[in-house]
This record gives structure tokens, C-alpha cells and sequence, in this order.
């Protein structure tokens, strides 16, 4: 039964419970994973060591500051905890509060709780009670978007892409109804590059780790790019050099692709371009919505190859 929050004064709790039309692992997968976070919660989180517990991290809202987050459980896909506390702080008992979020099988639905404590340290009564309103609020707020955005997913190529124009990010999710393994190779093999991005793709020595090539816009040149990380079949890191230089240069985009199953016939894709940081605002924000543009096309093109590739 999908409900508003609750608070529990006497516990100084708030609760939710939502319904989502996925299977645990895609919730689970959005839940907890940074890029994925970054759609639904807030617009940015960042865990420089992954997403595990015990690690550290932030979330951000741009008109509220980045939050010290702490991993505190990371059970697969049945359980995830956090705790948070107050932007420009290390986290303290007094300043800080515990998410803990349970996922349930509901047939082929998931029964996501989570349930956020630690409220009753914040000091003075007034201000316990206010923060858990802010954040009963909130939860019916965020988890109503985690809700929309597995849905998104779940129709096919709807999501489009967000772009946080403060950090030059650009993110885009896409669910394919292939494996792992396939989608991995639609996205690695130039052969099948040229096919779903529509321009020719070139690496003389296949893509590695360090292989350096180039991709072809057609009637307008070619760009340099260089494989920083290849980890198959999860993640793919390209520095990505502008039209006419030799090499990537200052300037380069860093693309990230992340590949995660959910079950074995369908993959998570996740692209995320950093990108256009030495343009001022007003030139960033041009030229990301011109990628925005292109990576809602692209994506699109991977999703539909890389389905028929593995009819």
C-alpha cells in the first residue's frame, strides 16, 4: 500500500512505504547508486570509493549544499542504510539523523519502507518536530520521484537526460531489454558503433585500457578519444577531445558508461559526461543542452541496436 509519511513522535520516527512496478534488483540499482541517485534525489552524489558500507560520501541540492553522507548497510537487494548530517560538518549524533530502507517482493512489484531515525538527538523539542516535518516533506516528495523515474525506465526511452549546470554533468539513464554482455558489446565494438551513433568509430587497436582513436562527425571531422577505464563488462571511461585536436586535450569531456544487470535479459545503462567546466555559465549551459540533445538520440539508437542484436 503506497502511503504519505508518517511521523512517530513517541519513536521520533518518519516513515514510507511506496509501491514500484519493477523487480527488487532495478530499485535497488536506483536506490543506491550514485548516478542514479543523482535523478531522483537531489542533483548530485558523489562516493569517490563506491557505494558500500562504510563508505563516505555526499548528496547535493543546489539550493541546500552538499551533505556528509556515511554508508551503513549495503545488503543487495534487500536492505540499504545512510546516515546524513548537516552541510560543512563531519557527522555528530546531534546533527545528524539514519535512512534505512527496506525493499519487499509484491509479485512482480517491489514494497519499498524507509524509515528515518535518530531524530530525538537533534536538540531542542520545536526543532526535532520541525525537522521531521521537513523531512516527511521531503520523503513523499523524493520518493515519489524514485517512483516516476523507475517507471521511466521500465516504458522504455522516456527519462531524459538531467544536466547540473554548476558541475558541467551531464546524466542519462536507459533500461535495455538485452544482457549484459550483449549490451557491452554493442557499446565497445566499432563495427556496431557506427551503426546505433551513426558515424564512424576508429581504433586501430580495438578498445583497451589507453587505446586512443577517434569518433567521425560526419561532414565535420573527427574527434580524438582515449579509453581511460575498461572494465568489461560494467564500465566504460572515454576522454572525449573536440573537433581538430590530435589528442584530448584540457578541455577533453570525461564519458562514463556504467553497465549493471537487473536479472539476466536486461541492463541498467548509465551515461555521465563531465564536461564544458572552462566555459562560463552561459556558454556551459549552450553547449549542454546541445548534448542533452545528442545523448537522448544516442541513447535512444543504443537501446533499439542493442534489442535487435540480440532477438
Amino acid at each position: 500500500m503506497d502511503t504519505g509519511s508518517t511521523l512517530d513522535e513517541t519513536a521520533h520516527t518518519v516513515t514510507r512505504t511506496v509501491r514500484v512496478a519493477a523487480s527488487r534488483d532495478l530499485v535497488f540499482e536506483v536506490l543506491t547508486q550514485p548516478s542514479q541517485i543523482a535523478q531522483w534525489f537531489g542533483q548530485r552524489a558523489d562516493f569517490p570509493d563506491g557505494v558500500h558500507a562504510g563508505a563516505h560520501g555526499t548528496f547535493g541540492w543546489v539550493d541546500h549544499g552538499d551533505f556528509p553522507v556515511r554508508i551503513d548497510r549495503y545488503d543487495a537487494p534487500t536492505a540499504f542504510a545512510f546516515t546524513w548530517g548537516t552541510p560543512g560538518e563531519p557527522i555528530r549524533e546531534d546533527n545528524s539523523t539514519t535512512a534505512t530502507f527496506t525493499l519487499e517482493k509484491d509479485g512482480e512489484k517491489t514494497q519499498l519502507t524507509v524509515v528515518e531515525s535518530g531524530f530525538d538527538t537533534l536538540g531542542a523539542a520545536a526543532g526535532r518536530r520541525a525537522a521531521m516535518e521537513d523531512n516527511a516533506r521531503g520523503w513523499t516528495e523524493e520518493l515519489d520521484e524514485l517512483v516516476a523515474h523507475v517507471d521511466g525506465l521500465e516504458r522504455g526511452t522516456g527519462l531524459a537526460p538531467i544536466a547540473d549546470v554548476e558541475s558541467g554533468r551531464i546524466t542519462r539513464s536507459v533500461l535495455v531489454r538485452a544482457p549484459q554482455q550483449t549490451t557491452w558489446d554493442v557499446l565497445t565494438d566499432p563495427v556496431a558503433i557506427e551503426q546505433w551513433w551513426g558515424h564512424p568509430a576508429r581504433f586501430p587497436g580495438g578498445l583497451r585500457e589507453g587505446a586512443e582513436g577517434t569518433f567521425e562527425w560526419t561532414g565535420h571531422g573527427l574527434m580524438p578519444m582515449r579509453v581511460e577505464r575498461f572494465d568489461a563488462p560494467a564500465v566504460l571511461e572515454l576522454l572525449w577531445g573536440e573537433l581538430g585536436e590530435e589528442t584530448p586535450g584540457d578541455d577533453a569531456s570525461l564519458v562514463q558508461f556504467r553497465l549493471s544487470p537487473v536479472g539476466p535479459d536486461r541492463t541498467l545503462v548509465t551515461v555521465v559526461e563531465h564536461c564544458f567546466t572552462h566555459l562560463d555559465d552561459a556558454g556551459r549551459r549552450a553547449a549542454m543542452e546541445e548534448n542533452v540533445t545528442g545523448w537522448t538520440n544516442v541513447l535512444n539508437a543504443l537501446v533499439t541496436y542493442a534489442e535487435r542484436a540480440d532477438a
